[in-house]
């Protein structure tokens, strides 16, 4: 008899262990995806933001105009943005204020590039926005360089 209760003694604490183990390893294995979706989010905000840097036209229709109108941004903003000489550092100065602003307003953003004829620009980033399945959210938030995603 003390050999049996020893023995169930013995596959309890094993059988304990190797839960233990399930356990952690499952565990791990969420944790796991958490950072890879974390990574695939932030890789979707780099590429929007590297794809809206170089696709806006930040003269048409006066674009930082019409967001300032819409009180996405204030009349400060646009004068940093005015002062600077390229367009390039224009759009970039504008999608980094961009990430500090709530979603209605980036998506006030994109409604004020259709309106300024940018149409195509905002539907690759609304059907990219869409297909990850990260409708109304500011995806700029997420954004981080490159050589953070490693």
């Amino acid at each position: 008899m003390c050999y049996h209760t020893e023995q169930r003694e013995t596959t309890v604490s094993v059988v304990g262990s190797e839960t233990s183990q399930a356990v952690a390893a499952a565990s791990q294995t969420d944790e796991d995806v958490i950072v890879r979706l974390r990574r695939l989010d932030s890789s979707l905000a780099w590429m929007i933001h590297q794809f809206l840097v170089h696709a806006t036209d930040i003269k048409r229709g006066n674009l930082i105009d019409k967001l300032v109108a819409k009180h996405v941004f204030s009349s400060d903003e646009r004068e940093r943005i005015k002062k600077l000489k390229k367009a390039v550092d224009k759009v970039n100065s504008l999608l980094i204020m961009l990430k500090a602003k709530s979603a209605a307003e980036f998506d006030s953003f994109l409604a004020t590039l259709s309106e300024t004829g940018q149409q195509s620009v905002a539907d690759v980033v609304r059907h990219a926005l869409h297909t990850a399945g990260q409708t109304g959210q500011n995806p700029l938030q997420q954004s981080c360089e490159p050589t953070q995603l490693l």
